[in-house]
């Protein structure tokens, strides 16, 4: 029994050191924050000045969102006096954090609310970039369902507020996913947001130093003689109608990322789904407020897609036309480019669906005219990468 003993005792004291081992040696692996939720649609706050604060504003922060009262901190439904010495007193002295705000959205029916939020922020000496005050009858981000439930549908039974939501403070990253949900009128809760703040802002960074650039796509030509010796394939120069009767042309371009498809109004197959998805992709951009893109969807059949029909396409389809062509013009001058330019099969095939040989493909062209993506069109999954890589395009 004894020697029994002693092994057991031997392979506890073993494993111990086995473990002790590996954390030493191992490197450490961080865990990503979960996600509670999403809101990808563009809102309005106004401050104390009644100045407007959009979700434009705010993109490329990690945002806390809560709410406030100006009887705190006295009657309020978080925990402010350490709040402010935990959460906000830590973004105002760490550099690391200067990428993180403060939105606070105040609760008081009082007709003088405005009067009061600018005396609030004097008195608890609380600077404006970093500490948002805001009134607004509606807040999305605590409109969802939080997977344990939706706060704002909740009544509070704790104390007796009208909504749960106004217990609660939102970590939100900078993809306006929601990161953190803390009951903020606890310490503890408090001091646990400057913990997954630094967390989340480690994973943020540790995405950036995997992510790597887009690949150019087509020939590539090696000339020693030019700085950065490699020739990279780049679209033509074309000119054509849209759906609006104008002459555009690749020049209008110029610097500019654009989002390119080839199709007809009369495709039976696969044309109204590309549609639909370039559509969201359009909408989705606009949510997050990144602009300087186009769109163009050059028809295969020009010779029944006029700029009449392809103006009645639009409207069918709720096309945003703002930066969105619809093109039509010389079909073999269309089908060259399509084949020499976009590296896509553009032709007429009495076998095809609809008579007409053309791509599923969405594609990518950088503001040098380079191509930098193919992506399914049917594939409404394709629409959230597409999105990310015009972003990531626009960074590099």
């Amino acid at each position: 029994m004894k020697r029994k003993g002693f092994l057991i005792l031997g392979f506890i004291f073993g494993s111990f050191l086995v473990f002790i081992y590996l954390l030493q040696a191992g490197s450490p692996v961080f865990v990503d924050q979960p996600v509670f939720g999403e809101y990808s649609e563009k809102f309005t706050f106004y401050d104390e000045n009644g100045d407007e604060v959009n979700s434009c504003d705010l993109n490329d922060n990690i945002v806390l969102y809560n709410f406030i009262s100006t009887s705190c901190p006295y009657d309020c439904p978080l925990d402010f006096k350490w709040f402010k010495l935990f959460i906000y007193d830590q973004l105002v002295e760490n550099d690391g954090f200067k990428d993180v705000k403060i939105v606070s959205v105040f609760i008081d029916t009082i007709s003088d609310l405005k009067s009061k939020m600018i005396q609030f922020r004097k008195f608890h000496n609380i600077q404006q970039d970093k500490w948002i005050f805001a009134t607004s009858s509606h807040h999305p981000f605590f409109d969802l369902d939080l997977k344990q439930g939706n706060p704002w549908k909740k009544t509070d039974t704790t104390y007796g507020y009208d909504k749960e939501a106004y217990l609660m403070t939102l970590m939100v990253d900078k993809n306006q996913k929601i990161r953190g949900k803390y009951l903020t009128y606890m310490t503890p809760e408090i001091r646990r947001i400057t913990k997954e703040i630094s967390l989340l802002i480690k994973e943020e960074l540790s995405h950036e130093e995997l992510q790597e650039n887009l690949p150019i796509f087509g020939n590539k030509d090696y000339v020693p003689e030019i700085d950065k010796d490699t020739l990279y394939h780049t679209i033509p120069y074309w000119e054509f109608t849209n759906q609006s009767g104008e002459q555009v042309n690749s020049v209008l371009l110029s610097g500019k990322i654009h989002v390119v498809d080839f199709f007809f109004s009369h495709c039976p197959t696969i044309c109204p789904v590309k549609t639909v998805n370039i559509r969201k992709i359009q909408e989705g951009l606009n949510n997050k407020c990144i602009s300087n893109v186009e769109f163009l969807s050059f028809s295969v059949d020009p010779e029944r897609d006029s700029s009449e029909r392809l103006s009645i396409y639009a409207k069918d389809y709720n096309v945003d036309v703002s930066n969105w062509n619809l093109i039509t013009g010389n079909q073999s001058e269309i089908y060259k480019l399509g084949i020499e330019g976009y590296l896509v099969p553009s032709q007429e095939d009495p076998l095809a669906p609809g008579g007409f040989l053309h791509s599923e493909k969405i594609m990518l062209i950088d503001d040098k005219a380079r191509i930098r993506g193919y992506y399914d069109g049917t594939d409404s999954d394709a629409v959230q990468q597409i999105i990310s890589d015009i972003k990531s395009l626009q960074e590099e």
